[in-house]
Order: C-alpha cells, then sequence, then structure tokens
C-alpha cells in the first residue's frame, strides 16, 4: 500500500487544521478527493511527499540502531575468547557477557510493562527520545517544515501506543546484539580449540552444577549433546585436561542456551509488540480533528438561509441542494425560547426582545457557564456572519454540539456577509442546524 495511506493522510489534515491555517477544500465530493491536495501542495514539496520522507527516515534510523546493536554484538565476543596458553575460558563469565545483561534488562522490561499495564503513558523514553531526535535533526537539514514534522511525530508516536513501539524497537536491538554474539561465538568455537571452565570462592560445586542442570532443560527437548554432571566437575578450573567430547558439550550449551534464551525470545516479543504496536494504531479512535473533518464530508453540502420579516415576525428558511429546493418556516415561538450572542460585539437585536432569556457569550468564563447549565429546552445561539470562527469557536461549538440535544445555530447578516460560508462548514461540522437570518428591505 502506498504511503501515506488515507487514515494517515487524514491525521495530518486534521493535525495542519488545527495547528496552521491550512484547510481542506469544503468543494470536495467525499473525504478522498478533499485529501488529494496533500498531493499536490504545496507544488514544489508537497505535505505528502515531506510526510513520506519522514517516515522513510524513521525507518531508517530504526534500522542504523539494529545495525549499531549487532556491531556491539561482534565486538562483545571475542575479547571473553581472548586465553592464555592454557586455552581456558570461563564458561559462565562468557554468559554474563552474552545473556546476563540481557535477563536483565528483559526482567526490568517486563516489570515495567506490568507497572503500567493499566496507565496512558506521554513518556516516550530514552531509546524512542533517541529516534524522534535524530529524525527532527534530518528533517531539518532536508527542508521539511517543523508543523510537517510535528505532524509525523504525532501520529507515528501516539500516546496510547508508544510503550509497545519502544519495546519493539528495544526487543529487535537486543536480539540483533545476541545474534550477532551467537555468530561470533560460532565462527570462533570453529577455528579455536577452547577449554571451558568455571570458578567460584562464595558458591559450591553444587550450585554450579544445579544451575547448569537447569538451563539444559529445553535443550534436551531438541536432543543436543549437553555437559553431564561428570563433565561438569571435571570442568572446574586446574583439575583434569577436558577431552574433545567434553568441550563439543560445552560448545553445544553455549550455543543452544545464546539462541534459546536469547536470540529466540527476543524475536517473539519483538513481533508481540510490533504486533500490539499496530493493533493499538489500528483500533486507536478518531480525534475530535479527525471526527470534524471524516463528518465535513459524510454530509451532503447543503444551504440554509431565513428572512426575518419585520411586519409580520415570520422566519422563512430556505434550504436548497443540488436536487431539489423547499421552503420551510421557523414558527413565531422560536423568538420566545432561550437565545445566546456569541462573541458579539453590537447592540442587542430587536427581534430579539420577546426572547425568554438572552445571554451573551463573550468571554471564556461566559461559555464556560453556557456549558454548564444543560438545558433540554430549544437554545438558538446567534453569531455574527462578518465575525469569522477561529479555532476557539470551533471547540466552544464542539462541545455545545455534544451537550445540548436542541440547540441551533443562527447566522446574522446580508447576503455577502464574509463569513458566512465558515459558520456553515462549522455548523455541518460539529452536527448542528443552522440558520441565515437576513433583514427584509
Amino acid at each position: 500500500m502506498t504511503f501515506p495511506t488515507n487514515r494517515a493522510k487524514l491525521a495530518l489534515a486534521a493535525w495542519l487544521e488545527t495547528h496552521t491555517k491550512f484547510r481542506l477544500s469544503a468543494h470536495a465530493n467525499d473525504l478522498t478527493s478533499a485529501l488529494e491536495i496533500l498531493d499536490t501542495q504545496p507544488q514544489a514539496n508537497s505535505y505528502s511527499a515531506q510526510f513520506a520522507r519522514l517516515k522513510r527516515y524513521f525507518n531508517r534510523v530504526i534500522l542504523g540502531v539494529l545495525a549499531v546493536s549487532f556491531l556491539l554484538g561482534l565486538i562483545a565476543v571475542p575479547p571473553a575468547f581472548a586465553t592464555s596458553q592454557s586455552n581456558q575460558i570461563n564458561i559462565f563469565w562468557l554468559f554474563i557477557i552474552l545473556l546476563g545483561f540481557h535477563a536483565l534488562n528483559f526482567a526490568l522490561w517486563f516489570v515495567t510493562m506490568m507497572a503500567t499495564m493499566n496507565h496512558r503513558s506521554e513518556s516516550k523514553g530514552f531509546l524512542l527520545g533517541l529516534l524522534i531526535f535524530l529524525n527532527k535533526k534530518i528533517s531539518k537539514h532536508s527542508h521539511i517544515e517543523e508543523d510537517i514534522s510535528a505532524a509525523y511525530l504525532h501520529w507515528q508516536c501516539p500516546a496510547h501506543s508508544n510503550k509497545w513501539l519502544i519495546s519493539s524497537v528495544s526487543h529487535g536491538a537486543w536480539g540483533c546484539y545476541l545474534l550477532a554474539g551467537w555468530i561470533m561465538t560460532l565462527l570462533l568455537l570453529l577455528t579455536n580449540q577452547v577449554n571451558f571452565v568455571w570458578e567460584t570462592t562464595l558458591l559450591s560445586d553444587q550450585a554450579f552444577i544445579q544451575l547448569t542442570q537447569t538451563l539444559n532443560v529445553i535443550p534436551q527437548w531438541f536432543g543436543i549433546s549437553l555437559p553431564n554432571q561428570l563433565d561438569i566437575l571435571a570442568s572446574r578450573v586446574d583439575l583434569i585436561s577436558q577431552n574433545a567430547s567434553t568441550r563439543q558439550h560445552w560448545a553445544n550449551f553455549l550455543l543452544a542456551s545464546i539462541m534459546i534464551y536469547g536470540v529466540l525470545p527476543r524475536a517473539l516479543f519483538m513481533l508481540i509488540s510490533l504486533g500490539m504496536y499496530h493493533f493499538k494504531r489500528t483500533t486507536q479512535p478518531l480525534g475530535t480533528q479527525e471526527r470534524i473533518i471524516k463528518n465535513r464530508y459524510l454530509q451532503q453540502e447543503s444551504q440554509s438561509r431565513a428572512i426575518l420579516d419585520n411586519d409580520h415576525n415570520v422566519l422563512s428558511t430556505i434550504q436548497g441542494n443540488a436536487h431539489d429546493e423547499h421552503i420551510s418556516t421557523l414558527a413565531d415561538s422560536a423568538f420566545l425560547q432561550h437565545w445566546a450572542l456569541f462573541e458579539w460585539s453590537g447592540s442587542r437585536p430587536d427581534y430579539l426582545s420577546t426572547a425568554r432569556s438572552l445571554s451573551f457569550l463573550n468571554s471564556r468564563e461566559e461559555q464556560d457557564q453556557f456549558l454548564d447549565v444543560l438545558s433540554q429546552e430549544p437554545t438558538y445561539i446567534l453569531v455574527d456572519g462578518e465575525q469569522s470562527p477561529d479555532r476557539g469557536s470551533r471547540r466552544f461549538f464542539t462541545r455545545v454540539s455534544a451537550s445540548y440535544t436542541s440547540l441551533s445555530l443562527v447566522i446574522c447578516g446580508d447576503k455577502h456577509a464574509t463569513f458566512i460560508e465558515d459558520w456553515q462548514r462549522l455548523a455541518r461540522e460539529t452536527h448542528l442546524p443552522s440558520t441565515q437570518i437576513l433583514r427584509k428591505d
């Protein structure tokens, strides 16, 4: 599937409409055709092209992290095989280098995931923070707009799935480190003859026997020849020289343990984390602005106008669409209901003198108070068609639409008022019926 997908484009458009002056065309036939503007604007470097480049950069940064982890795994093993003339290698020291830190990291990851299972974490962690930092630096030198970079990171790293993205990258990096260590160990064992020994000051011999036999359990399922009790006792440092069979058993034990307890679990949990990340992304509900954009093109465009007759006090509403045109009348009782003037700078309209109640919504406190008093009775909000709706207007009417069940938006202005269509579009996006009031000359 070509990137960006329609879902990614919708997220990009929602971010741009929220944080910039960018707006999708209100005259597009459907959402898909509306989103096509992202492929052509700006002409020199379209939004979609910038978005796709950021995706490629992010993937390359992750591949770079995996490559560095693989290189570290190749480097970590040879020093552990540096032997003296006796060609002896401490088997459990080699285990600590290859599997010890892996086991510690795995335990910390498991505890962290259990502790945050029901919590939505906004933290991106060191690893994801590093990836985002590198991606920002690369995009800055690639002449990508900051708003597009912010939109991409918001889309790529949503808060509800961050921990799964971090987990997949972490497991992948550790898997590469362990796989490289396994390959290097195999090469060194193929080209060198070494004696595997162990020694301790604090622990007993029985403790090492028990540990080795415990680690032998799973590799034995695959029929691999592993060290038995005699091999373990014969490998105590400065006891007796090892025969070829004992050395081979230890070599099998080492390779099988790295693969079974290291590489395979990391690969498995990387796939699980990656699957959970994509599942969380797929099931993520649309944001408020994304729903507004989507609903904008689900409804057929309509235009609503009303004529206020000063002589008869009757409000006629003319609604038209591409196929038919009909006239309905708003009863006189509408002017006896609750009315509110939104960001109103003029005087109180005379035709609202009979309103049951009239309130002004010019300040944040007045708007919040209006939202707190929930009413199921018919309510009308009058707006000025000469004044443009802004983000604050959009947020307020989105909240109003969810709170009031019998509310209508009334636009005041003549036929040539500058922002009538903007208010009508806002009404459609927030699922509010709208009417335009015209003074009859």
